[in-house]
This record gives C-alpha cells, structure tokens and sequence, in this order.
C-alpha cells in the first residue's frame, strides 16, 4: 500500500498549481467544518488540521520542494516518534468492502425498484418488456414491497457504517473504495468530503449535473423503500 501523501489528502495531482491546492484546501475545510457536520457521527477536527498543514507545506514553494523529493525518493523507514505520530494523525478505517458490496446490491435493487414503479420510463431493455408482462397497480406494489424487503439487510448495513446516504450510490461508493484501497487510513467522513472536492474539481457543471440526478433518483425509490418497511 502506497504512502498518503499531502497531494491524496488535498484530492489534488503533484503538479498542482498554487490556486488549486488553494481552492482544494478552502473547500475541504468547509466540508469538513464541524458547524457543517453537527449532525454527522464524524469527528473532523483531526482531518482539518491534517488538511491544513498539508496546505502549509504544499503552499510554502521552498517546503514543498523538499517534499516532492522525499516522496519520490524514499530512503528510509520511519522512526518510532515519525510512527507514533502518524498514529496519532486520525483513526483508521474499518474494512470499507462489506459497505460498498452492500451499496452496490443496494443500487441493483433501487433499479428494479424504478422498473417496477415507472415502467413506461424504464430502460428499453427492461426485464418486464422483454418478458411481455402486464401487471396491474397492485401487483406492481406488492413486487415493489418484496424488492424493499429485500433492500432492508443492505440499508443496516450502510447505516452502520455511519456514511450519510447520499454517499451510497454507486458513483460515489465506487470511487470511494478505490481511494480506500490506495490509502487506507482515511476514515469515511474524509473519502465522502474527498469525493465532493473530486466531483468539484474534475467534473463539468454538465458532468456534475448528471451525477447528481442519478444520485437524486437512487435516493428517491430509496425513500420509497424506507417507507415500505
């Protein structure tokens, strides 16, 4: 597993410009302010200063260079204090996998759910057309009812994990685990602000606007599924 550096931490590449790492930095510590996150299960405290001095070192042109040389020429282990720092720094993350397996049969459900709900604006591949099926309103709400049943063990799952839910789709939670496996000492409160910086920093107002209408439409037939239990 690759070292974390202050470019991971920020979401920004090593040849970053100053603006960038500056309106990284500025977004980050409003994601993560804790006024912002009264309500969330994380403590962001620890990772608005990580954020921070990653922001002081990759800001300063003479410490920044020292810094892209260490960690492209690595030469040596840490020492004891270097390592018990790093500890201190933030916790680790559980196992990240079980949640996005669970997201994703979640997401699969959620599509289903959509077929059964809205068949006139299914996909024109949908299992219901290609089967020639014909099901009047209360059939359509019974299967819907058995789908939301089934969706119920992968919501427990996520709600255990504290993630807030608007992070459960797809697009999100793959990107999340990828991030997690390169680093994993990101707890789950960082992955979600570093994927809104992501999102903000790498996609056009197009992009982000069609990302965030798949993410409107999983959270809408996933309320309809919350509510049917």
């Amino acid at each position: 597993m690759k070292e974390c550096t202050y470019y991971d931490l920020l979401g920004v590449p090593m040849d970053a410009t100053d603006e960038e790492i500056t309106n990284a930095k500025n977004f980050l510590v409003k994601k993560l302010h804790p006024d912002a996150n009264i309500d969330s299960k994380f403590d962001t405290t620890t990772y608005i200063q990580n954020i921070l001095y990653a922001y002081r070192i990759l800001s300063n042109p003479d410490k920044r260079r020292v810094y892209d040389r260490r960690i492209r020429n690595p030469i040596r282990r840490r020492t004891p204090g270097e390592s018990n720092r790093s500890r201190q720094s933030g916790p680790l993350s559980p196992n990240f996998a079980p949640f996005w397996e669970a997201a994703n049969k979640l997401n699969e459900l959620t599509v289903m759910g959509a077929e059964v709900l809205y068949p006139k604006s299914a996909h024109k591949l949908d299992i219901r057309k290609l089967a020639g099926r014909k099901e009047t309103e209360p059939e359509r709400l019974a299967e819907f009812a058995e789908l939301a049943k089934k969706a119920r063990s992968h919501i427990e799952v996520l709600e255990s994990s504290g993630i807030p839910k608007q992070y459960w789709h797809s697009h999100a939670m793959n990107w999340m685990l990828f991030q997690w496996t390169q680093n994993r000492e990101f707890a789950y409160g960082m992955l979600c602000a570093m994927y809104d910086n992501y999102l903000e920093q790498n996609k056009s107002a197009i992009e982000k606007k069609k990302i965030q209408g798949q993410i409107s439409q999983f959270l809408q037939i996933l309320d309809k599924m919350t509510a049917c239990q």
